[in-house]
């Protein structure tokens, strides 16, 4: 049996640490600026944000090289919208009815769903360029670039390219969807159906929200 004695100091330990943790979490939530106040910590020399700078100008030099490889390999520079080859015969999925059908058609993602680019790189598709038949044949606007975020980690690939082989300029750049000459889009506002998140998200036609390495071509895949 405890006495009381033992139990008043037991709990006392208790508060002691539900202290010490609480000052950490508190801690490790300041700003550095906040930190320097009560703590002796350096702020960064010169050259220590000049290397960091560097790293992160590398890393995203890095990424853009990556980016200009993938798109030479999977077609995406110079490929024309709609394709200039209507006297071939239309792609069998055409021919299908059943939608349940056509999914098995078409390939996936890492994530499952379905890959649109890799249908229309594999010839599986072949959209029109409208709906009237002599709709003038357009090019890709090759405008492929990467959105910077505070963590090179977060830096998100937006391919121009990709987008115009399937759609025209205002079906995106609208007053009521994504205006010109307006800030990056953000994931809050997508996951509102705003911006890219009115085609990609959780039944939309384009590929779900959560398919992050699609855009964040930096993300590592996660430990199991």
């Amino acid at each position: 049996m405890h006495t009381r004695a033992d139990k008043l100091k037991y709990g006392t330990r208790a508060m002691q640490i539900a202290l010490v943790l609480t000052s950490v979490l508190i801690i490790s939530s300041c700003s550095t600026q906040t930190r320097q106040l009560f703590f002796d910590i350096q702020p960064p020399t010169s050259e220590e944000l000049a290397e960091k700078k560097q790293k992160e100008e590398a890393a995203l030099a890095a990424l853009q090289a990556r980016n200009k490889q993938k798109n030479q390999l999977t077609g995406t520079e110079g490929m024309p919208f709609g394709r200039s080859d209507d006297n071939l015969p239309r792609p069998e999925i055409e021919s299908v009815m059943d939608w349940k059908k056509a999914q098995k058609m078409l390939p996936r993602d890492y994530k499952k769903g379905i890959d649109w680019s890799a249908a229309l790189e594999q010839g599986l598709i072949r959209p029109r360029t409208g709906a009237d038949p002599r709709a003038e044949w357009a090019s890709a606007f090759q405008w492929d670039f990467i959105i910077k975020a505070k963590k090179p980690k977060n830096h998100a690939y937006f391919p121009h390219s990709a987008h115009t082989e399937w759609l025209g300029c205002k079906n995106c750049h609208n007053t009521s969807l994504y205006p010109y000459k307006r800030n990056p889009a953000t994931m809050k506002e997508m996951k509102k159906g705003a911006s890219c998140g009115a085609c990609h998200g959780k039944k939309k036609v384009a590929f779900s929200l959560k398919a992050c390495k699609r855009c964040h071509l930096n993300r590592k895949k996660k430990k199991k």
